[in-house]
């Protein structure tokens, strides 16, 4: 089975590199909204972090290769609740993964709502290893994963503010109006992502997020538009796990991710965005976590330049019987997630 596995993922992943973005869809108004939530818990307790650190079934959509690695497991079923500065109202995640003969499938469902609108995500995870070789060096095997993704959202975008001065007999002063537009659209996207580990202290990582796909909109006025999503949503990481053993059972786990954007479009610059994390995991049940990222704050406001600030978060972690439970917070935001292994 991972032997069939594996060469159905190499043949799916093949088309993903290849089809060209420069046919884009008319997104000007429109980003992916769903890459700007939480993609799990304990990643955002890392400040987004983590796409090199197996733990839950959520990891999966910060990695997608991420669910081969069971940890000795058949399978796991996922439930979160949370809400931050986009979708301030709501994010309700789910998720389930099942795992054979290092091959795994997921299923995920999130309802994300916020100010601006809502959104319906929905992903299904193939995975497998593409290399069982351990040399004697410690180089473990490849796992490989792709998420194929299906978003449709509801969303309310300011385009601008205009001010204009009331008369004297009203009061004086100025009146704001808000020029926007609603539009409605669905996107069908793809990721692929790699892990491996080297040695017992070192993991590595390599994602890229919306290699390609398809999107779909209608906005008031503008009718519907169709296409390939524009290269300028593909975001590449590279990312690394560091584990010090320090004394009896206590772990510092190290996580560090670079982000890249706009490597594939070539009218605007380069934009990189640091993440990075430590973790103090005690008696393998108890887990402390901090995160910092020198990154935007609002990844969905239209700008061609990146607004960068430093970022905190902070997260604790408990396992019990086969039970993870995972809570996070940051600055107007706050996760938590249940996961049961079996």
């Amino acid at each position: 089975m991972a032997k069939k596995q594996t060469l159905i993922l190499l043949l799916f992943a093949a088309p993903l590199l290849t089809i060209p973005g420069a046919a884009r869809a008319d997104d000007t108004l429109f980003h992916v909204y769903s890459r700007a939530a939480p993609q799990s818990v304990v990643s955002r307790s890392f400040a987004g972090a983590g796409s090199a650190v197996p733990h839950d079934v959520f990891q999966g959509l910060v990695n997608p290769a991420l669910t081969a690695v069971g940890l000795g497991i058949s399978g796991a079923y996922s439930a979160g609740y949370g809400r931050d500065a986009v979708f301030d109202k709501l994010a309700l995640p789910l998720g389930i993964v099942f795992l054979e003969n290092n091959g795994a499938m997921g299923l995920y469902y999130r309802y994300l709502e916020g100010g601006r609108g809502a959104v319906h995500d929905a992903v299904l995870n193939f995975a497998g290893r593409l290399s069982d070789q351990v040399d004697n060096e410690g180089m473990g095997a490849i796992d490989f994963g792709a998420n194929i993704r299906y978003e449709s959202s509801s969303w309310r975008h300011t385009l601008y503010e205009r001010s204009e001065p009331e008369p004297e007999e009203h009061g004086g002063g100025a009146a704001v109006d808000t020029v926007g537009v609603k539009a409605r659209a669905g996107s069908l996207l793809f990721d692929v992502g790699f892990y491996q580990r080297y040695h017992r202290q070192f993991d590595f990582s390599l994602v890229i997020s919306n290699a390609t796909g398809y999107r779909w909109s209608e906005a008031g006025g503008r009718g519907k538009t169709s296409g390939w999503i524009d290269a300028r949503h593909c975001a590449v990481t590279a990312g690394m796990l560091y584990t010090l053993p320090i004394a009896g059972s206590a772990l510092l786990r190290i996580p560090v991710d670079v982000e890249g954007k706009n490597l594939f479009k070539r009218a605007l610059r380069n934009a990189y965005t640091l993440r990075a994390g430590a973790e103090a995991h005690i008696a393998q049940a108890y887990s402390v976590r901090f995160g910092y990222a020198y990154a935007p704050e609002d990844p969905v406001e239209l700008v061609t330049g990146v607004d960068y600030k430093n970022l905190f978060f902070g997260g604790v972690g408990v396992a019990v019987r086969g039970a993870l439970l995972d809570v996070f917070a940051g600055k107007e935001e706050f996760g938590a997630s249940a996961t049961y292994r079996y």
